[in-house]
């Protein structure tokens, strides 16, 4: 374990990745009090609190709650919002200007694989928007683009159980697949090393994997085939609306199957590894845990 003696600020911390990034830190930091976890509701943090972390309420749509939380901070980190563009634009902007006024030194973001408004993902046109507007803050920055998670194979993996069939758009692209712990490991390592000011990072798994692969993963796990059936895109907007989800997520999804399909998430580097200090976790082990 180590210490820290500079104020960090981690936003989003009540979320899936924002907690992995506060377990990873408090694994590593014997005083984690110059530690500030934020979130729209910090009463969800109280377990980290009681762990010796400061917490504070940052909500990316209360500047007044971000200059707060900010003051005094030399590294802020920047975990995108689960929002549309038209939200997260602005809000993450805010966060950045709260951070200028605040005197922080360095904003370490989380953005995603080929953050271009040309992407096939719509989303992708936001992040892009965020890592420009950041560059040109005057601020040190490290951009951390996380490819998908490989947690977002469970609703595949999930439906696999029930029928040996995998049913989805997209099903020859690659994707090079990150575990959630793993980028938490990275971002705790950004937090907590110097020499990595105004650098960007590809965080992805060590390969690609097409949802064939997937499926001939799970099939050598279970004993028997996995089939694999491509679906058309628009129908299976129609299923995703059917179990709730809002029309911004439907639309990121499919949009996010076609860049799939068009090979925007193939390409493997080596930095999410090189920032561990050991092997991204295998794919193959996450799949096989689901069989």
């Amino acid at each position: 374990m180590s210490n820290l003696t500079s104020k960090i600020v981690v936003t989003g911390a009540s979320g899936q990745l924002g907690q992995l990034v506060a377990t990873e830190l408090a694994s590593r930091l014997s005083d984690r009090s110059f530690v500030t976890l934020g979130s729209r509701d910090p009463v969800k943090l109280e377990e980290f609190a009681a762990q010796g972390f400061e917490t504070a309420r940052a909500d990316f749509d209360d500047p007044s709650s971000l200059d707060a939380s900010f003051e005094g901070a030399e590294t802020v980190l920047i975990i995108s919002s689960p929002t549309p563009n038209e939200l997260r634009i602005p809000q993450l902007r805010a966060a950045i200007d709260a951070a200028k006024r605040a005197g922080v030194k360095r904003i370490i973001y989380t953005s995603f694989t080929n953050p271009s408004a040309k992407s096939r993902f719509g989303f992708a046109a936001g992040y892009e928007d965020t890592e420009a507007y950041l560059k040109a803050s005057g601020l040190d920055y490290t951009i951390a683009r996380n490819s998908q998670y490989a947690e977002n194979l469970e609703g595949t993996l999930a439906q696999s159980k029930q029928s040996d069939t995998i049913a989805i758009p997209s099903t020859e692209g690659k994707v090079a697949y990150i575990t959630r712990a793993d980028i938490a490991g990275v971002l705790a390592t950004l937090l907590t090393q110097d020499g990595h000011a105004n650098k960007t990072y590809e965080l992805t798994g060590s390969e690609a994997l097409s949802i064939r692969d997937i499926a001939g993963a799970l099939s050598a796990a279970r004993g028997k085939t996995v089939n694999v059936v491509e679906v058309d895109p628009m129908e299976y907007a129609k299923v995703l609306a059917s179990f709730g989800l809002p029309e911004f997520l439907v639309d990121g999804l499919i949009g996010m199957y076609a860049a799939v399909a068009a090979g925007e998430y193939a390409a493997v580097s080596p930095d999410a590894a090189a920032l561990l200090g050991r092997p991204v976790s295998p794919v193959a082990s996450y799949v096989g845990r689901f069989a």
